[in-house]
This record gives C-alpha cells, structure tokens and sequence, in this order.
C-alpha cells in the first residue's frame, strides 16, 4: 500500500513538475531581469497621491519581484516621499498578490481566465483598499506611524523569497546573480508547493471535496476562506495548491477564494505592515483581504457558470 502510495506520488510529482518547469524558468527569469532594470526612484517620482496613483501603486505592485516583505521598505519610501496612505495600501495588497512569476506560473497550470482574475482582482482590489484607507485617514480614524522603526526597514524575516539584496550597497545589479537568487529561493517553495499537491491528489480520491462540501456551494467558498486566510504559502506555492483542489473537486470559485487568500495574509507581512499602517490599519486591512477573497471568489464561481 505504501510502496504503491510512493509510486503514484512520484508519478504525479514529476508529470506536475515537468509540465510547469519550463514556465517557472521563464517566470524567474523575467522577474530577474525587471528586478535589475527596474528602478524603484524612477517608481517613487509618479506615486503622489489622488485616484490614479492608485492605480500606478496596483500595477507597480504587480510587477515589481520579490515577495510582500522585499517590498516593504520601498513601501515606506512612498510614505516618505508624500504617497498618500491609500496609494501605499493599493501598493502592499497588490504586491503579495501578483507578480510576474506567479501571473507566468498561473498562466502554466491554472489557465488563462485564473490569470485574467487574477490581474483583475489585483487592480480592482488595490484601487477599492486604497480608496478605503483614504476616506479613514480623511475622517482621522486611523493613526498611522510616522515611519517604519530602523530594525523594520529593508528586511525579509518571513522566510518567503526576496530577489537579491543589492539595494542601498552601491553595486549595480547582474541578470544572472540574480536571476540564481531567485532560483535557490524560490525553488524550494515551488518544490514544496508541488510535492503537497503531489500528496493531496495520490491521498485524497477524487471528487472528495465536491461530496463533502459541495464544488461550488456556500460551505466550499467558506472552507476556501478558512483553508487559505491563516495559511503560510510563500510566492508561487500556492498555485499548485489551487490546481490540486480542483482536481479534488473543488469549483473554480471556492478555488480561486483560496488562491488569492492565501497569498493575501503572509503573517510575517502582516506583522510588518501594522508598522506602517498602524493597529487599527492592520485590522481593517486583515478584514478586507477575507471579504475580498470571498467576493473575488463567488463573482469568479458566476462568471465560470458555476
């Protein structure tokens, strides 16, 4: 029984990983290349404040590389230099959200309309949060710290991949150090994310999930919400999880609520954003990131006809 356990898993393991690596090689080479020509400053100049700035912060978030926490210092450098609160909450929602490796790797092994939705839910999602954080900050609601204390600043504690730490040293980024740097750190979370939905697809029989909790029902989207809001992926590790819910059963709704929570509530980010956005900021934002998962979801499930 074990033996045979092993044999489906590293069957389905290498099938999966054969399927997808070309895309990931791909993915982390263009995030290493917008890493070293990409210029946070020339970013800084066109994020002030106002409706569009928003925007700009949701698709800066999109495409900069690196996990939430690598961009957590340029965040307080929006702050710095006058972004508005509600541009600097579209930027931290979208970060974590989208990249270019993950929207490459979304692409690989979930199809284009994840991909689409998730670009989507990116820009909306960032533009909504941030016009949030800017009518309680108008209203005086929030308390927002001035500025991140100095052990915060230019850090990644979480253990999520970060590109290469050049920043602020003087040396001029090389493609391929960093594109190597982005391999060791975010291959092992590709790897992990793929030898667990490896698992879960061999273990748990098909259909399972669509019997228990219904493929698309309310207790789908909610076991999705659950599942994902408290769980610990790093960049990309999620998207072979999604794809192993699916093959269980679960709709593309509840599967795309998972998708985007689980990305959207990295604790060490968390703890790291109540920094620059306060207490009552970090509450507001953690509550945000469920209903929009359950909403992104449920108006994914109808667009899908499900």
């Amino acid at each position: 029984m074990l033996m045979a356990f092993l044999r489906d898993f590293v069957l389905e393991f290498v099938r999966l990983t054969w399927d997808v690596l070309p895309w990931f090689l791909g993915g982390a080479a263009f995030g290493a290349a917008l890493d070293v020509w990409l210029k946070p400053e020339f970013a800084l100049r066109h994020l002030r404040g106002g409706w569009l700035s928003m925007v700009k912060a949701s698709v800066l978030g999109m495409i900069m590389p690196g996990c939430a926490c690598a961009t957590m210092p340029m965040a307080e450098g929006l702050r710095r230099k006058g972004a508005g609160l509600g541009t600097v909450t579209s930027f931290l929602l979208a970060s974590p959200l989208a990249s270019p490796q993950t929207l490459i790797l979304t692409w690989a092994m979930l199809g284009w309309r994840f991909t689409a939705a998730r670009v989507l839910a990116c820009l909306i999602g960032g533009v909504a949060i941030g016009s949030l954080f800017l009518r309680l900050e108008n209203a005086s609601w929030l308390t927002v710290p001035a500025r991140l204390p100095e052990e915060g600043r230019g850090e990644c504690r979480s253990g999520c991949a970060c590109s290469s730490g050049e920043e602020g040293t003087g040396k001029k980024k090389k493609f391929w150090p960093v594109f190597l740097d982005i391999l060791k750190e975010l291959g092992k979370y590709f790897a992990i994310g793929m030898a667990i939905a490896s698992a879960l697809v061999v273990a748990i029989p098909q259909d399972f999930i669509a019997a228990r909790l219904g493929s698309s029902g309310p207790l789908a989207y909610l076991a999705a919400a659950l599942a994902g809001v408290p769980l610990y992926v790093c960049e990309g590790e999620e998207i072979p999880l999604t794809l192993s819910f699916l093959k269980l059963g679960l709709g593309p709704g509840p599967a795309f609520t998972f998708l985007l929570g689980s990305v959207g509530t990295c604790i060490p980010t968390m703890i790291m954003s109540q920094k620059l956005i306060g207490r009552r900021g970090l509450a507001v934002y953690a509550a945000f990131w469920v209903v929009f998962a359950l909403a992104a979801g449920l108006l994914f499930g109808l667009s899908s006809g499900l």
